[in-house]
């Protein structure tokens, strides 16, 4: 498939967002585990920002932006409606939650409220892909797993820099195991990703040349693309890069999510430093939008085998 960088953009910055809310929620869950100035001056503003800012990404992936709304009129159906909900939903429990904290009365379902609607957004936008049955990579619950662990790791590494700006001396936890739970995270992350790699190379069409084309034979061979010149098909359902470029890409995906910032969080685990925990987070997220790039492109159309190309 080609990648839509709209998509990478939204998916990656509300699943940052949603691993922040997810780690607020739950931790202030039994009791006031984060200070009331911490929530209402940084932690919650960055990650209403954050979704903010994928919902406006997400606009440039329609052709009518001003039809948007009816985008949730199928949600009976459409994992893609349900989102279109799910989303503005966690949206409205942060906004509800800044303003309950602010008032200094903050009931438990809040943050109840608020995991669930963050577990819904998370299946939604995965259930989207997931729910393809003929794309093989996506139609596994590998799929889900992924977006809610890199949610979680992005937000984890978010939280524990914003914890290190706040700098707040009576903090009731250590920065350095929250580097240590970030760390058994990315690893986690990791092998489930080289899994998943393994699995994907794996994979063979469940198509042939025969089924794919309608054509009856044993020995059927292909000597054009379908299309003298680009269409559609040809042109969305296929990155078009070469396999050194997919190769590099996996590098990239490596060092920077996963192995980079793994590295900077061991030393965090005994002398924490701002500077470490900033350029982790910098590496990570520009590992996540080479790693869903990746989780787009690595997808495999059936359609491919009729217009593939030909040498």
């Amino acid at each position: 498939m080609r990648p839509q960088f709209s998509i990478i953009f939204f998916t990656t910055l509300a699943g940052m967002a949603q691993g922040l809310l997810f780690f607020i929620a739950l931790l202030n869950m039994e009791a006031a585990v984060l200070s009331a100035p911490f929530l209402l001056m940084l932690a919650l503003p960055v990650s209403f920002i954050l979704l903010t800012l994928g919902l406006v990404a997400s606009f440039f992936h329609l052709g009518h932006p001003e039809r948007a709304w009816r985008a949730a009129m199928m949600w009976r159906t459409s994992w893609l409606s349900r989102e279109v909900i799910a989303l503005p939903a966690v949206m409205l429990m942060t906004a509800m939650t800044f303003f309950f904290v602010a008032s200094g009365m903050v009931p438990a379902w809040i943050w109840g409220m608020l995991l669930i609607s963050i577990l819904a957004l998370w299946i939604c936008t995965a259930k989207i892909y997931q729910c393809i049955r003929f794309i093989q990579e996506w139609s596994h619950p590998s799929t889900l797993s992924n977006f809610i662990l890199l949610g979680l790791t992005s937000g984890g590494l978010l939280l524990e820099f914003l914890l290190m700006l706040w700098n707040d001396p009576g903090a009731p936890f250590g920065i350095g195991l929250i580097s240590g739970l970030n760390f058994i995270l990315l690893f986690i992350a990791l092998n489930l990703k080289l899994w998943i790699w393994r699995r994907n190379q794996k994979l063979k069409p469940k198509s042939n040349l025969a089924s794919a084309t309608g054509i009856k034979g044993s020995n059927i061979r292909q000597t054009s693309m379908g299309f003298m010149g680009g269409s559609f098909n040809t042109r969305e359902f296929f990155h078009h890069q070469t396999d050194r470029v997919i190769s590099n890409i996996r590098k990239i995906i490596l060092l920077m999510s996963y192995i980079g910032p793994m590295i900077l969080l061991a030393f965090s685990m005994n002398s924490p430093n701002i500077a470490q925990i900033a350029i982790a987070l910098l590496m990570h997220y520009i590992g996540l939008l080479a790693e869903r790039w990746m989780f787009f492109a690595e997808a495999n159309h059936p359609q491919n085998l009729y217009y593939q190309r030909v040498s």
